[in-house]
């Protein structure tokens, strides 16, 4: 298995793989996973980090984090394995990869939502250092077609 930076050329699967469960919905009406273009944009982006783990030239996982330079500060956006690869270390390795990529950029801070009812993922992230923290709402308003899940 490799980790590896996202191509532009894997957005396919990406998308296929984040479509593929629910545990990124975050709004009835409010897509899974981002819309191709802007996967496009993160792949081709020099500040934000878009890994995936690859396994006989297939897409098993990734994760994405948008790095905010001027707060220094990354919000992990997602992080997925296929169900057949968990628990085989993958998610783990895409984790840590994308933090050493997010220090060297200088980031100084990481966050993530995860939905409250997902007790194994919020656990799994205390594993990796995070700190628990308060309970928030999600609250979101689409600006665009593209994050409608009608489209």
């Amino acid at each position: 298995m490799k980790i590896r930076n996202a191509q532009s050329s894997d957005v396919n699967a990406v998308f296929k793989l984040g479509n593929s469960v629910k545990q990124f919905e975050v709004a009835k009406d409010t897509v899974y996973i981002w819309p191709k273009k802007i996967l496009l944009k993160i792949a081709n982006s020099n500040s934000d980090v878009f890994l995936v783990a690859e396994e006989n030239k297939n897409i098993i996982g990734f994760v994405i984090a948008n790095y905010n330079k001027n707060f220094s500060k990354a919000t992990m956006e997602n992080i997925f394995v296929a169900p057949e690869f968990r628990n085989k270390g993958v998610g783990e390795k895409l984790f840590k990869s994308a933090i050493d990529k997010l220090k060297k950029l200088k980031c100084e801070y990481v966050c993530g939502l995860v939905n409250t009812k997902n007790k194994k993922v919020i656990s799994w992230c205390v594993k990796q250092g995070f700190e628990k923290g308060l309970n928030f709402n999600w609250l979101d308003k689409t600006l665009s077609k593209s994050f409608h899940k009608k489209n």
